[in-house]
């Protein structure tokens, strides 16, 4: 069987423990079983084995497993085909992120049955928190509300209240399963879930044959960056006025539907390429000095360097010597950004194209997405968005692993991590995910530096603002935005009015706030939710304005402290929850969040 799972648990480090624990079993969400303490619930589990469970964050519900099992002589080990009676595995990356654990409780007398536990995080599935799921996917109940500081002592009976709470919680996530399961999506993460319904889209005989993983694959994957994230600095910590936020209609599934992407072995050479009309793309190698070109945005950022900020744009080499990898379209927005001097071009690799490698299984779920909009299916249309956004990530996925190993501090009482040994899987295919992505960049940074030159031409000022992946922030007048950006509500990569603004106010990258305009009814909407009555100073009646928030590291729950005038560098809020581990399992503890 196949359950949602969820503990409630409280909220002191000297009684840190599960007070609730509940399962709900997908595709039959009638089936409820709740209890009130972690030894309840691994007795459930282990009568019940074989049995698959998934939590909404493992990493924090996990911790408290983990503690059972080490103090109920349990035995870890590294590699699941050594399960035994009383043993345990996981796979739990380096930096610390649950992706399953896996519990063997007995084994059959001729030792060819085990009787397993498998604990997945569905937070790697649908990576959104469970509210929004309730919402984007149709749930039949919402996300309730609960007092977590309430003492509640061991052997608490649970209140109607608390039984709801907790039954909406894995309600909500037993709803969204089904959909997954009813398209045969059952793997680990959102990203192997695409590839494996790509790979029975085009079969695996043809997809070996597409994509050989490279044994080149460190060169290429020096090219693979993410997405374009940059602050005009003139803008910086000023307000803006007269805002429009521009989105591109599904950027990475538009990328990858018509741009002409690799496929096939890579073949090196040495120096500077040479047309091939048989092998159009390329990922060059060079060294270089640069000077951005006046007016220019930047668009070069050096990684594991400590000489560079990494998540700095260079407007210059500082004279040094630097070594780049650059897919073909990189290197051309490069030299078309900066001013290149003392170029030399060391190696490369070329690789045959189409732009057909993908059209399949955009349609299918573009056709999904579509159809569940006009049917006023939130589940579908939501499954679909992610399986249009989670297919060419997991071509990058990195061949070099080290797992965190789990042990008891027996000194401090509580579960920690060591580093595994370095581990080597074979990779994808790189060459896809350096070209989806530089693709995507130039289409944000091009469409970018047409904003800024034509304002420049224009109206002798610089209007472009900010741009974040997928999204243009702007002052340059709708009328001129017309003439200059392919618009349409609709049409896939073209731009979108995602917004307007009244003012805005941009500190750095993924870090700023605008009054965003909307209608009387939105405001109205807005104001009678319960969860929104602490944001009410947010609202600009007069305006029909909501300040939206985006900061990156600050949680939902520091909002309501945060208004246009105090959102500076500076500025401590209360309300950010850090865990904290202690005997038992986790506590989360309140601390203030710093605006740096």
């Amino acid at each position: 069987m196949i359950f949602t799972a969820d503990f409630e648990t409280t909220t002191t480090p000297d009684d840190c423990r599960v007070w609730a624990w509940a399962l709900c079993e997908v595709g039959n969400i009638d089936n409820f079983i709740y209890n009130n303490s972690l030894s309840s619930f691994m007795d459930y589990i282990s009568k019940n084995a074989p049995i698959t469970l998934y939590f909404h964050n493992l990493k924090f519900d996990g911790q408290f497993i983990l503690d059972y099992l080490f103090n109920n002589n349990f035995t870890f080990v590294k590699d699941r085909k050594d399960l035994d009676a009383k043993t345990f595995t996981t796979l739990i990356s380096d930096r610390g992120l649950f992706y399953s654990l896996e519990i063997c409780f007995k084994v059959s007398p001729n030792g060819k049955k085990k009787y397993l536990a498998r604990i997945y995080d569905s937070l790697k599935i649908i990576t959104d928190k469970v509210e929004n799921i309730a919402k984007t996917f149709d749930a039949p109940t919402n996300k309730l509300k609960l007092d977590y500081d309430l003492y509640r002592p061991i052997n608490h009976i649970l209140t109607n209240k608390e039984i709801d709470y907790i039954r909406g919680d894995v309600t909500i996530m037993a709803h969204a399963f089904n959909i997954l399961f009813s398209q045969n999506l059952t793997n680990m993460t959102a990203g192997s879930n695409a590839l494996s319904d790509y790979k029975n889209m085009i079969g695996r005989r043809n997809f070996d044959e597409f994509y050989p993983p490279p044994e080149y694959d460190w060169s290429i994957r020096q090219s693979y960056r993410g997405g374009f994230t940059y602050l005009n600095p003139i803008h910086k910590n000023k307000i803006l006025y007269g805002i429009t936020v521009l989105d591109v209609n599904s950027l990475y599934p538009w990328v990858m539907y018509e741009c002409y992407l690799p496929y096939g072995e890579g073949m090196h050479y040495d120096g500077q390429y040479v047309y091939d009309k048989d092998r159009p793309l390329y990922i060059q190698c060079i060294t270089c000095n640069f000077k951005i070109k006046d007016n220019k945005i930047p668009t070069i950022q050096i990684k594991n360097s400590r000489y560079f900020k990494e998540n700095e744009y260079l407007l210059n080499s500082d004279g040094e010597d630097i070594t780049l990898y650059l897919t073909s379209v990189d290197l051309k927005l490069f030299l078309d950004q900066y001013n290149v001097t003392n170029i030399e071009y060391i190696e490369g690799w070329k690789f045959k194209q189409s732009n057909k490698l993908f059209k399949k299984y955009i349609d299918k779920w573009i056709k999904i997405k579509n159809e569940a909009t006009i049917s006023g299916n939130k589940g579908m249309r939501s499954l679909s968005k992610l399986m249009l956004n989670s297919l060419y990530g997991k071509f990058a996925t990195s061949p070099n692993v080290r797992s965190k190993i789990p042990y008891f501090d027996e000194e401090e009482k509580i579960v920690k991590y060591a580093d595994g040994p370095e581990e080597t899987r074979k990779p994808v295919y790189i060459p896809v995910g350096a070209f989806v992505t530089a693709y995507a960049r130039e289409k944000t940074i091009r469409t970018s530096q047409k904003i800024k030159e034509y304002s420049l031409k224009k109206y002798k000022k610089d209007m472009y603002i900010y741009s974040d992946t997928d999204s243009i922030h702007t002052f340059l007048p709708l009328d001129d935005l017309k003439k200059i950006v392919d618009i349409d509500d609709i049409k896939l990569g073209a731009w979108k009015i995602e917004e307007s603004c009244y003012n805005g106010k941009f500190i750095r990258q993924k870090c700023y706030v605008e009054n965003v305009y909307h209608s009387k009814k939105d405001i109205e909407e807005f104001m009678k939710k319960e969860e929104n009555k602490e944001l009410l100073h947010h609202v600009d009646v007069s305006r029909e304005t909501i300040l939206k928030i985006t900061c990156a590291g600050m949680p939902e729950s520091c909002y309501k402290y945060v208004t246009f005038d105090n959102f500076q560098i500076g500025l401590q809020v209360s309300g950010k929850l850090a865990p904290k581990k202690v005997s038992g399992g986790i506590i989360l503890k309140d601390i203030d969040f710093t605006l740096r």
